[in-house]
């Protein structure tokens, strides 16, 4: 449907006027004389019929200024189509919506999924040096673009981050230094205790539990679809809320988790362990190292 192009003309003489003076209050409290004989208000009335003639005017856009327009859109090559303004107007606006530079950390991350069909996720990182391995310093001008591929072209990743870089690069504005990496990944082990229900086979929740955790926590699901968020924590609590609402477990008495680099426990003020921190640029393992114990005292 050809866009609808808007009224334009839609403000009064008096409806400028009434504004203005209602603002005198606002701005000039001082100003307490708003009859006609008034200076400031001949003032505002001058000034209200002569926006009334330029939003006049401006509602007065003729044919040939519209392909005007246009052409400094299009390029000067740029001709109307047989199909009516209407529809070149809509075609510039769609082109327009278009993302083709790469300026905010949202443009990185579309382009990058766009570049090339293997990419399941990409994540910016604003002001880092990912060619130095930098993750953390504060580089001015440098733009990092973290890639995760699907699952069946994991094999292919070297090749994949060579794409998104050459497709990426020309998108950039100028001066911006841009590198695209793997992804960063954090491995953990999880201890987990749970006391089964009565009649429950041992192995079927053992592999329950540990698939139930692996979901969890992949960066992926199984449809190549994002999953765990770059850089969200690791709580205890998720963790047994998760595995106290799987079927065959009646209560889960223990979840310890470590993560395979130091400094990364989350404690309360008293000391209370309640996390893995998981930095900005950081996603979980999907292949986490997990140990089921079952407890069937209470059985």
């Amino acid at each position: 449907m050809p866009l609808q192009l808007p009224n334009l003309d839609d403000r009064t003489y008096d409806d400028l006027v009434e504004e203005a003076r209602s603002l005198i209050p606002t701005y000039a409290p001082d100003w307490t004389n708003h009859n006609p004989s008034d200076p400031g208000i001949t003032l505002i009335e001058l000034f209200a019929y002569l926006t009334e003639l330029l939003i006049y005017r401006l509602n007065r856009v003729t044919d040939a200024n519209v392909v005007s327009f246009l052409k400094l859109l299009n390029g000067r090559d740029w001709k109307p189509s047989e199909e009516g303004l209407a529809i070149d107007i809509q075609q510039t606006i769609q082109q327009l919506r278009q993302i083709d530079r790469a300026v905010t950390c949202e443009d990185f991350e579309q382009l990058a999924l766009q570049a090339d069909d293997r990419v399941a996720r990409a994540h910016c990182l604003p002001r880092r040096n990912l060619r130095m391995q930098d993750f953390e310093s504060d580089r001015t001008g440098y733009m990092g673009v973290l890639i995760v591929p699907k699952t069946a072209n994991t094999s292919q990743l070297a090749d994949i981050l060579a794409t998104v870089q050459k497709d990426l690069e020309p998108r950039c504005l100028l001066t911006t230094h841009l590198h695209v990496a793997a992804a960063q990944y954090r491995k953990l082990q999880i201890i987990t205790t749970v006391v089964p229900l009565p009649d429950v086979k041992n192995l079927d929740l053992q592999a329950s539990v540990r698939q139930a955790l692996k979901q969890f926590l992949a960066p992926l699901t199984a449809e190549d679809k994002p999953n765990w968020a770059f850089g969200r924590n690791v709580f205890v609590s998720e963790l047994y809320q998760l595995l106290d609402q799987l079927p065959g477990v009646d209560y889960v008495t223990q979840v310890d988790v470590k993560a395979d680099v130091s400094n990364r426990q989350i404690t309360t003020s008293t000391g209370a362990f309640v996390g893995i921190e998981i930095k900005p640029y950081e996603l979980v393992f999907d292949l986490t190292d997990i140990v089921v114990n079952l407890d069937r005292t209470n059985n």
